[in-house]
């Protein structure tokens, strides 16, 4: 009975001590790019008139999609730093109405806009993956087979000049996962993120609101950095 006592504590304390690993992901490089026409149109006009506009644009101005709160979150930040923001329904009705040709100085002077600031691309299930981890002690290894993975976002941005309807920048940003790292253990089948509930969920996986919203007012201001550097 002594035995299995002191085996029993043993196992115990083997667990206890057992090597906490963790993973995290490089994230790739912004790209950013302002002409030259932008940047001193931007000085001369520090407060811009904006108007955000978005993939897949809805027909009506009623409609809405499921990304309309990242929308909002791009606009609460560009009124936050002084730009003058445009209502992107009613502009894309003018547009629409403008048929296929679109008299770019008339589409200035009917809605009273100075930049379209146009969301081309948005992926919000980039696979970032990675076969290593690193200890608390900062020691990096291999895990012993497979490898683990976790979602993250890509948006990229295109401003254009209204006035001319000249192409005036193009920016790029990314959210990585785990960028201070995430707690991972080794499993049957390979590694999986660490649960202190048996394994039974699977966290960063998806991305939730808030994460989306934190990630967008942060891509938001370093693009209004860019534009006014």
């Amino acid at each position: 009975m002594r035995t299995i006592y002191l085996l029993s504590i043993a196992a115990i304390l083997g667990t206890g001590c057992s090597t906490q690993k963790f993973v995290s992901f490089q994230s790739p490089p912004s790209e950013t790019f302002t002409t030259n026409k932008l940047k001193v149109f931007l000085k001369d006009n520090p407060n811009p008139k904006v108007v955000l506009r978005v993939p897949n644009t809805k027909s009506s101005t009623t409609e809405e999609d499921a990304n309309t709160y990242i929308y909002n979150t791009i606009e609460k930040e560009l009124l936050k730093h002084n730009f003058i923001v445009r209502d992107r329904a009613l502009f894309n009705e003018i547009i629409r109405k403008s048929g296929d040709k679109v008299d770019y100085s008339e589409l200035k002077k009917n809605t009273d806009t100075d930049i379209i600031l146009e969301l081309t691309n948005l992926e919000t299930d980039v696979v970032y993956r990675t076969n290593e981890y690193y200890t608390s002690k900062g020691q990096k290894h291999l895990f012993d087979r497979g490898d683990i993975s976790a979602k993250g976002v890509k948006v990229d941005f295109k401003v254009v000049l209204i006035q001319d309807n000249e192409f005036a920048g193009n920016y790029n940003f990314n959210y990585t996962p785990c960028l201070n790292g995430c707690q991972v253990e080794e499993g049957k089948r390979g590694p999986k993120y660490y649960s202190q509930d048996n394994g039974k969920k699977q966290p960063y996986q998806t991305i939730s609101h808030r994460e989306m919203e934190d990630f967008f007012k942060d891509a938001t201001n370093k693009l209004i950095v860019q534009l006014r550097n």
